[in-house]
């Protein structure tokens, strides 16, 4: 028994990575559903919960299973599991438990070494050759912390100093090489490790994977090849096209995501789910309230993705999956709901996007969104009909208490989240300056024509 049922016997199997990258090239056979939502309860960032709804997988796992012995055969195993693609970045507000309780993240170093792994196995598949030096290289760019790179201040480090003129022009050249031919693959608008691989060849040196300008020279030249053959078998008439677009396609996700793994105890036997969330960051356009979320929609049998918010006081009145980095609306994706608090996207067609962008604009619910432009204007024509009135005295003046009571009533409301604080900025500033209007001309009035 190992933390369980007596009878079980579980696989310790984390450490086998050609599992985890039979996993990744197999996703569909074990990926049943996954269902998402983006939860809209704050103004900056947003709720990502996820559920994975996985098949039984002893038939999958075997080969890459412990031998088994005499006392019986597996009921569980403790295996590397995929779990989702996710930025490159910090994790906030993260969790994430499997079948048997909370599960524990394998380290990013850990992690790319297995998608250069799975990379490498597309790569064979192309008939190229992986060198120890390209693959310490991939790792290296896979594993890359941050989601851009700068060439600014690609030889700042002192581990370079050796490097001359022309060995920088040409490593230079390298990575523009690979950002030109990845480009149509990459969603980052910016420079990448993965587009610009010089970027790691301080860090590779200070490992010990090149000591001379030409072996570096070599280790650049050796990953640009390998796209190069990569771009040229996709474009042509070969019948190993799409598996270079598939290569293409996971080197040029790796450029901003990575694919987040973690250790997960499961049955062999039995289906299971495996549950995650993180928080992202929501940016709304300051003028028209609109901001987007990017997802995965094709990385399981069938994908269900809900956009809920939280808070009463607002409503969504747009919401519509576009595929990345463009303006078409995404192929394969329906809307089977919506309403102005919910709306739920479905998609299991097999040529569907892999990528989409979710358009987003929220407001507030219609009656808090007159409420407050009407009694701006309440106040606003009050200033002016008392500016019109030829006589006046303080009990005219009392009669300014209504509206000024609404308008003030209407500001010191408190919104229940800091999302409906945001929405409320435009109309509040009106307000203010309705309020400030009237003040105004209640001084003139009283110093002027009363007194």
């Amino acid at each position: 028994m190992v933390g369980g049922v007596v009878g079980d016997r579980t696989a310790l199997a984390i450490d086998v990575r050609a599992l985890t990258v039979h996993l990744m090239a197999n996703q569909l056979e074990w990926r049943v559903r996954a269902v998402e939502s983006v939860v809209l309860d704050a103004a900056s960032t947003c709720l990502r919960p996820r559920s994975l709804q996985i098949a039984p997988m002893r038939a999958l796992l075997a080969p890459h299973l412990p031998r088994v012995e005499k006392a019986g055969p597996w009921t569980h195993a403790v295996v590397g599991l995929p779990i989702a693609p996710f930025p490159r970045g910090p994790l906030l507000d993260f969790d994430i438990d499997g079948p048997s309780g909370p599960a524990s993240l394998i380290p990013r170093a850990e992690t790319a070494t297995r998608e250069a792994l799975y990379l490498e196995g597309l790569a064979t598949q192309l008939g190229v050759t992986v060198t120890e030096s390209v693959r310490a290289l991939l790792v290296e760019v896979l594993g890359w912390a941050d989601a851009e790179t700068d060439h600014a201040d690609l030889f700042d480090d002192p581990v370079l100093d050796s490097v001359g003129p022309a060995a920088r022009r040409e490593w230079l050249r390298v990575s523009a090489d690979c950002g030109r031919m990845l480009g149509p693959y990459v969603a980052a608008l910016g420079e990448t490790a993965v587009t610009n691989p010089a970027v790691a060849m301080s860090a590779l040196a200070r490992m010990g994977f090149w000591q001379s300008e030409s072996e570096g020279s070599a280790m650049l030249a050796g990953y640009r090849d390998l796209v190069r053959v990569a771009t040229q078998t996709a474009f042509g008439r070969d019948d190993r096209a799409p598996i270079a677009g598939e290569f293409l396609a996971a080197l040029g996700d790796y450029a901003d995501t990575y694919d987040l793994m973690a250790a997960v105890r499961i049955p062999l036997d039995e289906p299971f789910v495996v549950k995650c969330s993180e928080r992202r960051d929501l940016r709304l356009d300051s003028r028209r309230n609109t901001g987007h979320q990017d997802l995965v929609i094709a990385d399981a049998r069938s994908n269900h993705v809900t956009v809920t918010v939280r808070d009463p006081n607002v409503r969504i009145s747009r919401a519509d999956a576009f595929r990345a980095g463009d303006s078409e609306l995404a192929v394969g994706t329906s809307v089977t709901r919506r309403n102005d608090q919910f709306v739920a996207f479905y998609s299991h067609d097999p040529n569907r996007d892999y990528r989409v962008r979710v358009d987003l604009r929220l407001a507030l619910l219609r009656r808090l969104e007159l409420v407050p432009f009407f009694a701006a204007g309440s106040v606003v024509l009050l200033s002016l009909a008392l500016m019109a009135t030829p006589d006046l005295d303080l009990r005219t003046l009392a009669l300014l208490g209504g509206p000024a009571a609404l308008a003030a009533s209407v500001l010191v409301g408190r919104e229940q989240s800091t999302l409906g604080s945001r929405l409320r900025v435009r109309s509040t500033v009106v307000l203010c300056v309705a309020l400030a209007v009237l003040t105004v001309t209640v001084v003139y009035l009283y110093s002027f024509r009363i007194a």
